[in-house]
This record gives C-alpha cells, sequence and structure tokens, in this order.
C-alpha cells in the first residue's frame, strides 16, 4: 500500500491494492498510512557524525538545488468555518541534495522543505553516505544560489570546491545574444578553456545604460553574475578531472525523485505532506525501502 502512495495519487494507490490484492480501501485509509510511515522514515533519518573514516573514494561529486512544489494552506479559516473558503495556494521551494562517488553508479538522496540548515545537514549526510574519508575531495557544482554555496563551504570545507552549472551560465549568456547560438557556443568555449576574460570583455562591450531598468539589462546581470564568481568557473581543471561541468545529476533527482510524485497534474500539498512524501521517494530512491520494513 505505502508502495503504492509513493508512486500514484492516493485514490489510484487504493484502486490498486483492490486490483491486484482484492483489499478494498479508502483513500483516507491509504493516505493516513502513507503519511504515518513516510514520518517515521524521516524521524529515523540519522545525523552525520562529526568524524570521517580514514578510507574512501578519491572524489564524491555533491550537487543541490531547488524544487518549486504546489502547496495550500487553510490556516487563516476561522474554526467551526469552511476550510474551503480560505483555501490559500502558493508555490514553495522543496530542496534535493545529491551525491556520488565519482565512476560509481549508485546515487544518494535527501530532500527537505525545513529551510537551509536542514538542507544543508541533509546533504552532508548523503556526502558520508556515498563514503567520505579524510581525504576525500568533494567536487559541488551547482547554479550559485547563496544557500548551496554556502553550505558547501560550511560543511565541506577546504576539502571541497565549488562549480558553476555551466549550462546555468550559459541561460545568462543566452539572454545577452538571444537567437545567436553560435555567438553563445563560442562564450561556452572560452569558459571551457579558463578564457573567463574574453567572455567578460564581450560583456562590457554590450552594457547597457545605467538607466536600464534591470528587468530589461541582460549584458548587466551576466557580468555581475561572472565577476561576482571567478572562484567558482574553473572549467578546465574539472574537464581534465574528468569531473561534471554541469548539475545534470540533480536535475535528473529532481525529475524522478520528487517532480514525477509532487508536482502530478492536479495535486496540491499541505507543506508538512509535502515534505513527508519527499523523504518516502528519497528513502526509495537511496535503495532503502526493503530496510526500513525489515527494522520496522
Amino acid at each position: 500500500m505505502v508502495d503504492f502512495g509513493a508512486d500514484e495519487a492516493f485514490e489510484t494507490a487504493a484502486a490498486k491494492m483492490h486490483e491486484h490484492y482484492g483489499i478494498k480501501l479508502s483513500v483516507y485509509r491509504v493516505r493516513q498510512s502513507t503519511l504515518v510511515h513516510a514520518a517515521r522514515m524521516d524521524q529515523q533519518m540519522p545525523r552525520p557524525s562529526r568524524a570521517l573514516p580514514a578510507e574512501g573514494p578519491e572524489v564524491i561529486v555533491a550537487e543541490a538545488d531547488g524544487c518549486m512544489v504546489p502547496t495550500v494552506s487553510f490556516e487563516r479559516a476561522p474554526e467551526g468555518e469552511d476550510r474551503r473558503k480560505y483555501r490559500c495556494s502558493a508555490w514553495k521551494e522543496m530542496r534535493l541534495v545529491a551525491a556520488r562517488a565519482k565512476g560509481a553508479a549508485h546515487t544518494h538522496y535527501a530532500a527537505t522543505m525545513r529551510g537551509v540548515e536542514c538542507a544543508a545537514d541533509r546533504w552532508e549526510h548523503v556526502v558520508r553516505a556515498a563514503g567520505r574519508g579524510i581525504k576525500t575531495h568533494v567536487h559541488a557544482v551547482g547554479d550559485g544560489a547563496d544557500w548551496i554555496v554556502q553550505s558547501c563551504q560550511h560543511r565541506f570545507g577546504p576539502d571541497a570546491d565549488y562549480l558553476l552549472d555551466l549550462f546555468h551560465v550559459c541561460d545568462y549568456l543566452a539572454a545577452v545574444w538571444p537567437a545567436q547560438r553560435k555567438m553563445v557556443r563560442r562564450h561556452r568555449e572560452h569558459l571551457k578553456a579558463g578564457r573567463l576574460p574574453k567572455v567578460l570583455n564581450a560583456l562590457r562591450r554590450r552594457l547597457e545604460s545605467p538607466l536600464t531598468p534591470e528587468t530589461d539589462a541582460p549584458a548587466r546581470r551576466a557580468l555581475r553574475y561572472l565577476q561576482n564568481r571567478p572562484d567558482q568557473l574553473d572549467y578546465p581543471a574539472a574537464i581534465a578531472a574528468d569531473l561534471p561541468i554541469g548539475s545534470g545529476l540533480i536535475e535528473s533527482g529532481n525529475r524522478h525523485v520528487l517532480q514525477q510524485r509532487l508536482k502530478r497534474a492536479g495535486a496540491w500539498w499541505l507543506t508538512h505532506n509535502a515534505h513527508l512524501m519527499a523523504q518516502l521517494r528519497t528513502v526509495r530512491a537511496n535503495g532503502r525501502f526493503d530496510h526500513y520494513w525489515s527494522q520496522n
């Protein structure tokens, strides 16, 4: 039942229980049971030990990203009133973190809607789960969001480098040269070869007037984005070490771990329930589902 609830809308999960096992259950029962076990999975997530083992992989790739989830709340409803009249819908950020030892096939995931510190805790946890040792180097890739960069610095320190996702950088460049794919490709190759000054000079030549509103100044935004992050653009070193320069690992995880269940057509979640479903989805993705049932 929980397995079906992890993949399908609760109504569909109830129908599958009847189809496959001949057991008739209410949608409410399926929903409650699924979320109860998801809550237990959340409570059983261990906090990472401060001590690192002596042995570990040479490099671990670590990525993090935010994913907007449709949520609903009824907090404004007066007691005794029909809550549906006070429904408030909003998109809120779910943070997903991932880690995988270089050359390994298995990726470790964790997710939360409980803020930056919780996301950082879980990022540290999945990097440990991927085997981090005293001499392991952490290669982090992301879109430059402050919470990701700061979490990398605080949790992994000098043992890590942080690289801007090249494809995210190219989105900035594409806004400066719309419909000029050759130009964007040229500057992408400059970045991959470590020729950042060429890209910055080209952006300076395209700078808008200081009077131009920020929303209409893509060159100004791109120049600021790159100038403020020169230490996060060492693509030649990553390429030479056969390490990723894009955040495909976490983007893929967002799709198949979170969005496949949480962003189904017509689905709106209470924030707490969205967080719990993410725990169930990550336990499944981590291959820990059978282990959970063997312990409970």
